[in-house]
């Protein structure tokens, strides 16, 4: 049976001052909360005018936040199962329904019990990232007070769904095409535009080159540096490309009776052979790009416009 993601109301809840409570809230399937001053027997019991008494005075001279302090109160304690509550911890985004019954407390704090426990996946089975989230979701973990409603429950929805938005396939969908296109359009350069267009993905794309390697092996080679971990790494580049062929530089390069100076081989191909892109032989040092892997990179490079040109 699907799960059921319809609520009504979303709120969001900072748990703990500066976040203090979320890893013992998280591991405890809890949703800690403070007004120490407020007992357990009078928010249960709904004493509203009593309570609000007590947090005007406790904030004197601020109205306004006695107000919010004691409308959030209320939301907490009249929060049902019918209800999403979320929070941030550890970089990624937690939801959660509270238990239906009253505020509790312990020596730490007062708290409610959330069902089963929090949750930082979408139904899909998704780690919701807050890096990966939509700012309107993110930036809920700037809230300053302790509990807000979230304005976007559609979007909500949607994130704990895993669903991808209208706009979001749309595109997904014009970048497949796309990346079709750019493949043909590889396949279709000459072989000078080719070797360009290889140089020019890594060099776009952040590689550092040091050098071209020569006269070494028949193609158009490159050396390039990682910048963060300085490592080596070889450009190997070819018109047309077999299994044998790339046994063949992976031996010099790779030889196994004495170290490589290179952390791994690029080895891109124009033309490869069907034993090539069907190989399931090909050795952990070479990743092998072939013209659609090509087109992608061309794609995240920003080179499409480059290749549309040079088919024109």
């Amino acid at each position: 049976m699907k799960p059921n993601l319809t609520f009504r109301n979303a709120y969001y809840v900072k748990l703990g001052r500066g976040g203090c409570w979320e890893e013992d809230s998280i591991s405890k399937s809890l949703m800690r909360i403070g007004w120490p001053k407020q007992s357990i027997e009078e928010i249960n019991a709904g004493s509203w005018i009593e309570i609000e008494k007590q947090l005007r005075i406790e904030h004197a001279g601020k109205p306004q936040v006695a107000t919010t302090d004691f409308n959030r109160l209320r939301d907490i304690t009249q929060s049902t199962p019918d209800d999403i509550w979320i929070t941030f911890h550890g970089a990624k985004m937690w939801w959660g329904r509270l238990v239906a019954g009253g505020v509790e407390a312990d020596q730490v704090s007062k708290y409610r019990h959330i069902q089963g426990k929090w949750s930082d996946k979408s139904l899909k089975g998704q780690l919701l990232v807050t890096a990966e989230l939509p700012g309107k979701i993110a930036q809920l973990q700037g809230f300053r007070g302790t509990v807000c409603r979230v304005k976007e429950p559609e979007l909500l929805r949607r994130v704990l769904a895993g669903d991808r938005s209208p706009l979001a396939l749309e595109i997904s969908t014009h970048r497949a095409h796309l990346a079709v296109a750019a493949k043909n359009a590889i396949e279709q350069l000459h072989w000078k535009d080719y070797e360009t267009l290889v140089d020019m993905v890594f060099r776009d794309t952040g590689w550092i080159r040091v050098s071209i390697l020569g006269q070494q092996v028949k193609g158009y080679d490159l050396e390039l540096r990682e910048p963060i971990t300085q490592d080596k790494y070889l450009v190997q580049v070819k018109s047309r490309a077999s299994l044998k062929d790339l046994i063949a530089s992976v031996t010099q390069f790779f030889p196994d009776d004495a170290p490589s100076d290179y952390k791994k081989m690029f080895f891109c191909v124009h033309s490869p052979t069907k034993d090539l892109l069907d190989s399931t032989e090909i050795p952990d040092c070479v990743d092998l790009i072939p013209p659609q892997q090509l087109a992608d990179l061309v794609i995240e490079a920003g080179l499409s416009r480059w290749l549309e040109e040079k088919v024109a």
